[in-house]
């Protein structure tokens, strides 16, 4: 483990501290052409040996970088728009490489995956990403169902009305079922209360200033996003609340 934590240091260091903006930019256009590319490299090989302190086996650092170098390359290559999703494979690529090398230089591959694996299987394991899955898409479409009458009315009252980030409120509504659902299993419900606050200040002055939306509109939506809110909390505690249990019945 202090093998993976000291080369994860010297991954977010290089990543996210040591990289200007003009050599991101550079290696987008030139691509392998790129001279900050092999820089960028030669950070993570002299990083990630400082830290790992092997001094007499420079080869996990070498061997790491040239990965990292080849990980890059394949992102700005295919990644055109730079997307959430290539970023987060790109990410996910970085730390299986590291999770790889710390098992490589820690003699426990076998042992590694063995344990992962028993983890995995684990009831309490499978009920609790079972449980995250869930509070993240299928009520979304459950709660979006629920409120759809309240839409359409909303639709009526003000046709042209788009006032609206576009998937924002999904998006909002998934990161909030997402940190309640993590509050109810480490038993921290006044942190719901806390984000319950939170987003009522946020709402209290929402408002516009367009003439054509009638003010009908505007107190119908508040109802609508109250209610949608509460939803989908309620849901969310609910999920929480059956992980619980079933964690505790089959742990």
């Amino acid at each position: 483990m202090t093998e993976f934590l000291l080369l994860l240091l010297a991954h977010v260091i290089v990543d996210f501290y040591l990289q200007p903006t003009k050599w991101v930019i550079d290696k987008k256009e030139k691509k392998y052409k790129s001279r900050y590319l092999y820089f960028h490299v030669l950070l993570v090989i002299l990083f990630s040996y400082i830290l790992l302190h092997q001094w007499k086996n420079p080869l996990p650092a070498m061997a790491l970088g040239i990965a990292h170098g080849v990980i890059d390359l394949i992102k700005i290559t295919f990644d055109k728009k730079g997307s959430l999703t290539w970023f987060i494979a790109d990410q996910a690529a970085h730390l299986a490489t590291i999770a790889f090398t710390a098992l490589i230089l820690t003699s426990s591959i076998l042992p590694g995956f063995e344990t992962l694996i028993t983890w995995f299987n684990k009831p309490k394991t499978l009920a609790t990403l079972s449980g995250t899955l869930f509070t993240l898409n299928p009520v979304s479409f459950f709660v979006g169902i629920l409120t759809k009458p309240w839409r359409e009315e909303l639709a009526a009252l003000a046709p042209g009305a788009d006032d609206n980030l576009a998937n924002a409120g999904r998006w909002i509504g998934m990161s909030e079922r997402l940190l309640i659902f993590v509050f109810v299993l480490v038993n921290q419900y006044s942190a719901i209360g806390f984000l319950i606050a939170a987003k009522s200040l946020l709402r209290y002055n929402d408002k516009t200033t367009d003439a054509d939306i009638p003010p009908a509109y505007i107190s119908k939506k508040s109802e609508y996003v109250l209610v949608g809110t509460l939803m989908s909390y309620t849901c969310a505690i609910a999920v929480a609340l059956v992980v619980q249990m079933l964690s505790q019945k089959f742990h």
